[in-house]
């Protein structure tokens, strides 16, 4: 539960970081350009995944998130702790068959990689909600499952989503780096 509560409050900082770090790029003559627009998303009449990969820093925890910009609660996140060398998945969703308290098997795949891990489920932050968590011995390899593919899909009983990979890549070395200190 201590980890949760940690992670918890690396997600809010890493929300109030991550404000400058969204800001549209700046182009030459120091206006805000536009971002592009998918074309095949717009003829189908879907929107843009509002959500972003963000890379965010506590006094010793580096934490690369995904969610809503400025949301303090993430979809998913990946949290290092080089000093205790762990790093910690977390993902919110729907309770469906999973409940606070439970065990949970937790599967994680990118590409060709897949990371089998046992993990906890704990009340989320709102109604029908769970946050599933687990922590595993930080290792290069684990973090290359964000290296893989395009797509990373998170599976555990009763829920499954996924979660497109090009923001998180951009942010991977740094994360790598930061993670992997004194290694």
């Amino acid at each position: 539960m201590r980890a949760w509560l940690l992670t918890k409050v690396l997600v809010a900082i890493a929300a109030l970081i991550a404000t400058p770090v969204l800001a549209a790029p700046k182009s030459s003559k120091g206006t805000a350009q536009e971002p592009k627009k998918d074309a095949k998303k717009e003829t189908k009449g879907e929107k843009a995944d509002p959500r972003v990969w963000v890379l965010a820093r506590g006094e010793d925890t580096i934490v690369l998130r995904f969610g809503l910009p400025r949301a303090a609660d993430p979809v998913f996140a990946v949290a290092c702790q080089p000093g205790a060398q762990l790093i910690q998945f977390t993902v919110e969703v729907a309770s469906g068959k999973v409940k606070a308290g439970d065990g949970v098997a937790l599967s994680l795949a990118a590409g060709k990689r897949r990371l089998e891990l046992a993990a906890s489920a704990f009340r989320g932050a709102a109604d029908g909600r769970v946050v599933v968590e687990a922590a595993v011995s930080l290792e290069g390899r684990v973090l290359d499952l964000f290296s893989e593919g395009e797509t990373l899909v998170v599976k555990m009983p009763g829920a499954s989503d996924s979660y497109p990979l090009a923001g998180a890549k951009a942010k991977l070395p740094d994360f790598r780096r930061a993670c992997l200190i004194g290694r």
